[in-house]
C-alpha cells in the first residue's frame, strides 16, 4: 500500500518558501518544455489552433528557438500532450496517440532527433483500453521510469487523475510498475513532471483546488512505495506577475494580449523545468482551465538539483 509522508505539528522549515520570480507569458501554445541542447536553450510546444476543441484541426508539436522565435520543426501531428527528455546528442519526444474523438489514448510514441529538425518515431509504449494524457520521462540509476497521467481504467484510477509508471533499461522494453504503485488515488493530479535527483524521484504535478483553482505540488519517493509531500507547497499561484509579458515572447496576437491583461487567472499548471546559466528555468501554463491559457516562465536562483531539494528543507 502506498504511504503519503506529509508534515505534522513537530515539523520545522529550515529554510523558507523557495523564491521563484515570474518572468512572463511567452508563447499562446499549450504545454511545454524547455531544454538546452548543444548549448542553447529551446522550448519543446504543444501547437493546437482549436484549443481543445476541435480535433479535425492540425496539431502539432513544434521545436522554437528561445532567443529568436524562430521554428525548427514541426511534427507529431496525431499525437498530444507532448514530453521531452534529453540524453548526450540526442531529443526524445513522447507523444500520445489521440483516438479521435478523444484527445487522450493507450499508446504512445516515441520522436527522436539529432539535429531538432528530423525526426523519427515508433511505438514506445501501449497498454489497450486505457486513456493515457501527459507523460514524463527521467533517468535514474537503474534506467529509465516514465510516469503517465491515467483517467482509465476506472477500477485503478482513484480521483481523476492518477499517475501510473513503467521502467526500462533500454527505452525499448518496458515493464509496468505494480499498478498498486499509482500515486495518487485520493487526490487529482495532472500533468506530470518526473525527475530523478540526488537519491530521489520527484514529481511535480497539479492539484485542483476549490472553486476551479488549479496549482502545483511537488512530492518525492525513493521508492514508490513511500511519497513525501514538500514542506513548500503550492510551488506557483496565479498572480497579477502572469500578466507580465516575457522580452522572448513569440505569436501572440493583439487578441491574446488583452485577455493576458484582463482575463480571469485561476490556474498555474504542467510545469517543466531545465537548468540555464546557473539558474532554474520554469516553464508553465497560465489560464483559467476552461479554454483561456497560455504559456509563461519563470525562475528560481539556483540548478534545478538544489530547487527540487529546496522543497523538502
Amino acid at each position: 500500500m502506498i504511504k503519503e509522508v506529509n508534515y505534522n505539528a513537530d515539523s520545522v522549515m529550515q529554510k523558507g518558501f523557495p523564491t521563484i520570480r515570474k518572468l512572463g507569458a511567452v508563447s499562446p501554445n499549450g504545454e511545454s518544455t524547455p531544454f538546452v541542447f548543444h548549448d542553447r536553450l529551446y522550448r519543446l510546444e504543444l501547437e493546437d489552433p482549436s484549443r481543445g476543441l476541435d480535433l479535425s484541426v492540425p496539431i502539432h508539436a513544434l521545436i522554437r528557438d528561445r532567443e529568436t522565435g524562430e521554428v525548427l520543426s514541426r511534427f507529431g501531428e496525431d499525437c498530444y500532450y507532448y514530453s521531452l527528455y534529453t540524453e548526450d546528442d540526442t531529443v526524445y519526444v513522447i507523444g500520445t496517440l489521440s483516438k479521435k474523438p478523444l484527445f487522450c489514448g493507450d499508446t504512445l510514441i516515441l520522436f527522436e532527433s539529432r539535429d531538432l529538425i528530423t525526426w523519427s518515431r515508433r511505438e514506445l509504449l501501449s497498454n489497450p483500453g486505457w486513456k493515457l494524457y501527459n507523460t514524463s520521462l527521467t533517468k535514474g540509476p537503474d534506467g529509465y521510469v516514465l510516469c503517465m497521467e491515467a483517467s482509465e481504467p476506472a477500477e485503478l484510477v482513484g480521483i481523476l487523475f492518477t499517475a501510473f509508471f513503467a521502467y526500462s533499461t533500454d527505452l525499448i522494453h518496458w515493464t509496468w510498475m505494480d499498478y498498486g504503485t499509482a500515486f495518487p488515488t485520493h487526490r487529482y493530479l495532472g500533468g506530470p513532471l518526473l525527475r530523478y535527483s540526488r537519491g530521489y524521484y520527484y514529481l511535480i504535478a497539479v492539484t485542483e483546488l476549490p472553486c476551479q483553482r488549479y496549482t502545483n505540488y511537488i512530492y518525492r519517493t525513493a521508492d514508490f512505495e513511500t511519497w513525501e509531500v514538500g514542506f513548500y507547497n503550492p510551488i506557483l499561484m496565479p498572480d497579477e506577475n502572469d500578466r507580465l509579458i516575457s522580452p522572448y515572447a513569440y505569436d501572440m496576437s493583439p487578441e491574446l494580449l488583452t485577455k493576458i491583461r484582463t482575463g480571469f487567472l485561476s490556474s498555474n499548471s504542467d510545469i517543466d523545468l531545465c537548468d540555464w546559466q546557473g539558474k532554474t528555468l520554469l516553464s508553465y501554463n497560465a489560464g483559467n482551465q476552461l479554454g483561456f491559457y497560455y504559456m509563461a516562465e519563470a525562475e528560481y536562483d539556483g540548478p534545478v538539483d538544489d530547487f527540487l531539494a529546496s522543497f523538502f528543507i
